[in-house]
């Protein structure tokens, strides 16, 4: 069967936060379910991609934009915002300063994506021994403004399609009702 045969929907996802976080590992974890433990930095922005199922005749096509998180490229990662249909913000559970900077990513898209969802992901739950940042302070902050939020480790693979799933769902839900 071709995969791109019966698909309902192509979703654009920008995976955001600061350098290092572990956005680019999640990306490749979920389209191609695998870990890189070198890392090379993205430079601009990188895509990746997987078709879903949702149902017994339709797909969905998931489009990651993986965006550069070094501060001083900003103005070509927004570059890559308009039209997106979802985000992912991604802080690291090991460094509290990521997790400081959820709302300037938030802002940052929210101003050339308007009424997106968003979800705030804690990765690199394999380090939790390091852990400065707990669930239950990322839930307490970002539950009550209406975000999602999840936690994942993209080297163990634990919790990385979920994240993708919600988004996907969050968004295409979005979609039907406009139709």
């Amino acid at each position: 069967m071709n995969l791109s045969s019966n698909i309902t929907y192509i979703i654009k996802v920008i995976n955001a936060g600061d350098y290092g976080v572990g956005k680019t590992s999640l990306a490749i974890r979920y389209t191609q379910n695998r870990f890189e433990s070198s890392y090379l930095p993205t430079l601009g922005v990188d895509f990746y991609s997987k078709v879903v199922s949702v149902g017994e005749d339709s797909k969905i096509k998931v489009v990651v934009f993986d965006t550069v998180g070094q501060s001083k490229l900003v103005s070509l990662r927004k570059r890559y915002y308009t039209g997106a249909h979802g985000a992912i913000i991604v802080y690291d559970i090991t460094r509290r300063e990521s997790f400081e900077h959820i709302q300037k990513w938030i802002d940052e898209i929210s101003e050339k994506c308007k009424d997106i969802p968003f979800i705030i992901v804690g990765n690199k739950t394999d380090l939790d021994e390091k852990r400065e940042v707990i669930k239950k302070e990322a839930e307490d902050q970002w539950l009550e403004k209406g975000y999602t939020v999840l936690e994942s480790s993209a080297k163990l693979g634990e919790g990385v399609d979920d994240i993708y799933k919600m988004i996907a769902k969050e968004v295409t839900r979005k979609m039907s009702d406009s139709i």
